[in-house]
């Protein structure tokens, strides 16, 4: 199969666009692997960031609890029980 001059002013420009065809199909997978990668470590960090947020929240509402109930039971009068102990019999 020969080509003449003028088949090869047409064939050398296809084989150009057809290499940068090839090559794009071979790194869309390597591509879409890199972003599914990306999209995964970034929804782990905000889950990780939102569970962090969550347990420190959950700390201070305890301590806060801890502190209320020291200072409630300190503070209050039980409304029937005394605050001596009869001994006598």
């Amino acid at each position: 199969m020969s080509l003449k001059l003028i088949e090869l002013q047409v064939a050398i420009p296809r084989t150009v666009d057809a290499s940068k065809a090839s090559l794009d199909l071979m790194n869309r997978g390597l591509l879409q692997q890199h972003q599914t990668t990306e999209e995964i470590r970034k929804k782990d960090k905000n889950e990780s960031k939102r569970v962090n947020q969550k347990e420190a929240a959950d700390a201070g509402l305890f301590q806060s609890n801890q502190q209320q109930e020291k200072t409630s039971s300190r503070s209050q009068n039980h409304p029937y029980k005394g605050k001596k102990i009869d001994y006598t019999g």
